[in-house]
């Protein structure tokens, strides 16, 4: 994969991030609201004094029947929405876990390719040290050990030019 997809890759995560954390607040939100129409229903019953409950004909249920019905219907429209929401939270979620693994995948395997560069540069560090001994000896030798290094660092730069492993 080339360096720019990953890029691509990383600022799609960051913007499921950032979506995510939008729908949580917009949950929480409805949630809040949610609440706030449940302490409402809960206030219109407890406002009723306990012996006016148990002397009058009148229940509270019908003295305040169209604002119940009115907090009962926003409660279940913020329900629905916390609902809708999820869902939509959810596959966002998927989404983003399946980017992370993409990603961790692609870092493991840089990181892979990498040590598999330093291993094969120690090698040839290790080959151009023991070629410095044969200038002095045999020249031809080491004309042809430097040949066979210069070969070798050619072939790993094309190797990491192509992102390939090594």
């Amino acid at each position: 994969m080339k360096k720019e997809d990953y890029q691509v890759l990383r600022e799609l995560l960051k913007e499921f991030r950032e979506e995510d954390a939008e729908l949580k607040a917009r949950i929480e939100e409805h949630d809040g609201r949610v609440k706030e129409a449940e302490l409402r229903l809960k206030t219109i019953q407890d406002s009723e004094p306990e012996d006016r409950k148990v002397f009058s004909p009148r229940r509270v249920e019908v003295l305040y029947k169209e604002e119940i019905g009115r907090i009962k219907e926003e409660k279940a429209v913020h329900e629905e929405q916390i609902q809708r929401l999820c869902s939509q939270r959810e596959v966002l979620e998927k989404r983003i876990s399946r980017l992370e693994a993409v990603c961790r995948h692609q870092r493991e395997h840089a990181r892979r390719r990498r040590d598999a560069s330093l291993m094969d540069l120690e090698n040839i560090i290790g080959r151009i040290e023991n070629s410095s001994g044969y200038i002095d000896r045999n020249p031809i030798q080491a004309r042809q050990e430097l040949a066979i290094i210069a070969k070798s660092l050619r072939e790993l730069v094309d190797r990491m030019r192509e992102g390939e492993k090594p």
